[in-house]
């Protein structure tokens, strides 16, 4: 799957999306050394049994290329996921520098980087067969990309990808087993990103688009859809030229996903044994209540594992033991890899909202006034920290470019924030009996806007008269004395807004507590500022449709997923396809509504400069451009993010290297046979 930005409909847990053996080129592959062992996981003595958990949202196509939600791909990720081209990992030479990305071998058994760095040479690993029997090569490869990936008529993140020239990938075959893909200018995410791609049958998606259907129009290497071929409504019998591990034999969007093993899967562990070690997968789709169902189907004994809530560790560890036993790493103090946020719609239907949402003062107003200390007591019981910018805290990949990395304790001494008293070891312990680290907080004298929201963690009052100020400078006061601050008239020339009361709704996902929560804490938040605010709930599937339509009125609870900076492409751009606060922002355009407004533009500045860098000091001097903009225009409010929870069933299963849907070729069941001497990584 390609590594770009995802709507996530509940918060992410760390965890190991692949595990490869960078020295094994023979065929097949072997993913785990048995000889030597591995930290996190281990090589079953027996194959068997199922695993079952669930996700709390619907998902929206069976495309792993047009999906933008998590949803999606935790339903695709068993049948394409394990099959990309390649996986990433660290390197530390070439024209990338020290911690670049670099490729691990997958279905592509060699692979080559020229030195310039803007050409991969790829050939197909020897032997491999879809889940069908076909063979795979160069044909499916190029109809995948040409056809579908850049197939104008469905429009993706995969395709918002460019080179730091702004010029698109070229995929050309060399042979029925070769290709290559050139870049006219290297950039350091290239490799990952290219990387990523899957490799599908193109008589698989000529079979779809005919059996429903679909007219066609000429494309590069053959008949292209004019619609999506991949919708929920296909016929998952006809998804068999894939190389995943697992074949999909049922499938109701709003209820369940149910797999069972691919036996043509090219992977293997170190003793030769055909992964993936279990049978069967069962994937409860829980759209309605979802998080209190998933802890009651872990608790009830229905599910594998599950990612739990704060409020979820009394339960789970009070029964513990007591008929089953958890993992002891539930929570490993390490916030989730991702964002939560809430976003205004810079082309909001109501004139008054779209007029407050592009006018800076009040943005700054509405993020300042955030009760960010009560987000991470209240809704997170003191299980998470406050966010502030869009880089993930999370990760290794991304906690390397948060602005805050390099603080110490003397850091925020030296800015009057902390004293020696309070801040020690670089931890920063609050009069409120918050504990922060300070390498999670933005740096203070990064940006006067950094220092005034930290100061907000000691004096939240000071905070809330500065937002009231900043509201009444941009004339958003209470004109009529009902005790509603009023928008007035014309507050955006361009927009012509007719004025009136300023009133929010807050929308997230149905059945999704913790952003609920959320939402009642910054409604209490601009209550304050005499400003009214509601809450509502939505399924996932409509919440991310109107976001991505852009034709919500008020506010989006949502998430993003995490990673690498650069990851963001798909976001941070004008035009991109999660430019979601402002979905009609035309980067051609240099006047009214759908001109980039000033502060997004700086952020995309910075971004460009992180993204177009070749080693990762320079991408980290990009990135912090990226956060200081950010901090200083704030398109979208940040509010807290937890610590990555992930509770499983440690009698049952073994290998889950802290993820709730990655490693399902790895998993496997304690309870099998052989197997319970074997699990030596669980604990």
């Amino acid at each position: 799957m390609q590594k770009f930005r995802s709507l996530i409909f509940l918060f992410a847990v760390l965890g190991v999306v692949g595990l490869l053996s960078t020295a094994a080129l023979a065929q097949p592959l072997s993913f785990i050394d048995c000889d030597d062992g591995s930290d996190n996981f281990d090589c079953a003595a027996s194959t068997g049994g199922t695993l079952t958990w669930d996700i709390i949202a619907s998902p929206s196509v069976l495309n792993p290329i047009t999906a933008q939600d998590t949803a999606s791909g935790d339903v695709l990720d068993h049948v394409f996921g394990v099959a990309a081209t390649a996986s990433t990992a660290t390197i530390d030479s070439g024209i990338f520098g020290t911690g670049a990305q670099g490729l691990i071998p997958r279905a592509a058994s060699v692979i080559e980087v020229n030195a310039e760095g803007t050409v991969i040479s790829y050939t197909l690993r020897d032997g491999m067969v879809y889940q069908d029997g076909s063979t795979p090569s160069t044909d499916d490869i190029l109809y995948w990309y040409h056809d579908v990936v850049f197939n104008p008529n469905l429009p993706n993140s995969v395709s918002s990808v460019v080179c730091s020239d702004g010029e698109p990938y070229v995929y050309e075959a060399t042979s029925a087993t070769t290709w290559t893909v050139t870049c006219s200018a290297p950039f350091r995410t290239y490799t990952g990103s290219v990387g990523g791609g899957v490799v599908i049958s193109k008589q698989m998606a000529l079979d779809l688009i005919d059996v429903q259907g679909i007219a066609t129009e000429d494309g590069v290497n053959g008949p292209r859809a004019i619609q999506e071929f991949l919708g929920l409504g296909v016929d998952i019998s006809l998804l068999t030229g894939t190389l995943g591990p697992f074949t999909m034999t049922e499938f109701v969007s709003d209820q369940i996903a149910r797999y069972t093993r691919n036996d043509n899967f090219y992977g293997v562990d170190g003793n030769g044994n055909t992964l993936p070690y279990a049978n069967n997968l069962e994937l409860i789709i829980i759209p309605t209540n979802g998080q209190n169902l998933s802890l009651s189907n872990f608790l009830n004994g229905q599910t594998d594992w599950f990612g739990p809530r704060p409020a979820d560790l009394a339960p789970v560890l009070s029964q513990a033991g007591a008929g089953f036993l958890v993992n002891g790493d539930i929570d490993n103090a390490t916030p989730a890899n991702g964002e939560v946020f809430t976003t205004p719609n810079f082309d909001d239907p109501d004139l008054n909202l779209q007029a407050a949402a592009r006018n800076l003062n009040v943005r700054r107003a509405l993020s300042l006034s955030l009760d960010r200390t009560a987000a991470v007591f209240n809704v997170l019981l003191g299980i998470g920290t406050p966010q502030y910018t869009m880089a993930t805290l999370g990760g290794n990949a991304g906690a390397n470019f948060f602005l805050g990395r390099n603080n110490t304790c003397d850091t925020f001494i030296n800015a009057g924030l902390a004293t020696a008293d309070n801040c020690v070891g670089g931890t920063w312990s609050l009069d409120s009996g918050l504990s922060l680290s300070v390498n999670r907080l933005p740096d203070p004298n990064s940006t006067p806007e950094a220092a005034q929201h930290l100061g907000c963690l000691v004096d939240y009052d000071g905070c809330v008269a500065a937002a009231g100020a900043l509201l009444d400078e941009a004339g958003v006061v209470d004109t009529d004395g009902d005790g509603i601050r009023n928008i007035p008239a014309n507050l955006d020339a361009d927009v012509g807004n007719p004025g009136g009361n300023f009133e929010i709704t807050i929308v997230t996902n149905s059945g999704n507590t913790i952003r609920e929560a959320y939402g009642e804490v910054a409604c209490a938040s601009w209550t304050v500022l005499n400003i009214s605010c509601q809450t509502q709930s939505k399924a996932f599937s409509t919440l991310v449709q109107e976001l991505l339509g852009g034709t919500f009125s008020g506010y989006i609870t949502i998430g993003l997923t995490g990673g690498d900076p650069a990851n963001g492409v798909n976001v941070f751009k004008c035009g991109a396809a999660l430019y979601f606060w402002h979905i009609t922002c035309d980067p051609s355009s240099t006047s009214g509504l759908t001109q980039q407004d000033p502060s997004s533009a700086a952020v995309e500045a910075g971004f460009d400069e992180g993204f177009a860098a070749t080693n990762v000091a320079d991408a980290q001097v990009g990135f912090d451009k990226e956060q200081v903009a950010w901090l200083q225009g704030e398109p979208f409010y940040h509010l807290a993010v937890q610590n990555a929870l992930f509770a499983l069933r440690s009698d049952r299963v073994c290998n889950h290297g802290r993820s709730s849907d990655g490693n399902s070729h790895l998993k496997f069941r304690v309870d099998v046979a052989g197997n319970e001497a074997a699990c030596t990584t669980n604990n």
